[in-house]
């Protein structure tokens, strides 16, 4: 409801035009109820070209791409690969995209219907030099901690990189009340200390990794 009544204040003829007219904190109200009512979208502005050019504030309403902090990390950008840590030879994106990819709001996995939930995708190659079979359970483990995951063997993932999807790590009580836990959260395998110098965000897409094969009689996360 804040978002609207700023937006109603600050864009009172875009909004109009979109067919919220009005005195601003009604036409906000509005908007407001129709977001609710059609989660899919709502248009909340329609403006002119020269509104459009107006909204960026540099002077002649240039954008400033000329960033100094950001050139000196581009002088770093050489072409040669970041180090590897033997310890975690593998990298781990954390947080792929998928075509069954949901968003963690969804509490539980009753959506799926088909194909296979939260595999850790490994290349034919190390799957092969680690002895894993596609389907089997694994270790996977970061400088952050550990857990264990189905193996999903895919062509898509080059040679010495593993992944996980984004928003498939749910815990949530079934219909009796019992807590069902599937998937796993990259959130828990990332390490805030490795982060982008700028943003503050954890650097998901580049992760250390270690896959290990489950021994029989053994259980328990990855050290």
């Amino acid at each position: 409801m804040g978002i609207c009544q700023i937006h109603g204040l600050g864009h009172r003829a875009t909004l109009a035009r979109a067919g919220f007219g009005g005195p601003p904190p009604l036409a906000a109200n509005v908007l407001f109820e129709a977001l609710l009512a059609k989660p899919s979208g709502v248009v909340f502005a329609r403006s002119t070209f020269d509104e459009s050019w107006n909204a960026i504030s540099m002077p002649e309403h240039r954008i400033q791409l000329h960033l100094p902090e950001l050139l000196a990390e581009v002088d770093k950008l050489d072409g040669t690969a970041p180090p590897r840590d033997p310890d975690f030879p593998l990298i781990l994106a954390a947080g792929e995209r998928r075509s069954d990819t949901s968003n963690t709001a969804v509490r539980d996995t009753g959506w799926l219907k088909r194909g296979r939930y939260g595999t850790l995708r490994v290349s034919p190659g190390d799957a092969a030099a680690l002895g894993l079979a596609d389907g089997e359970r694994a270790r996977l483990a970061t400088r952050r901690g550990g857990v264990e995951v189905e193996v999903e063997i895919s062509e898509m993932l080059p040679r010495g990189s593993v992944s996980l999807p984004n928003g498939q790590g749910l815990a949530y009580p079934d219909p009796s009340g019992a807590l069902v836990v599937r998937g796993v959260a990259p959130n828990e395998l990332t390490d805030s200390r490795a982060r982008d110098p700028f943003a503050g965000t954890p650097w998901h897409k580049y992760v250390p990794a270690r896959l290990e094969k489950i021994v029989s009689g053994t259980s328990g996360p990855a050290p």
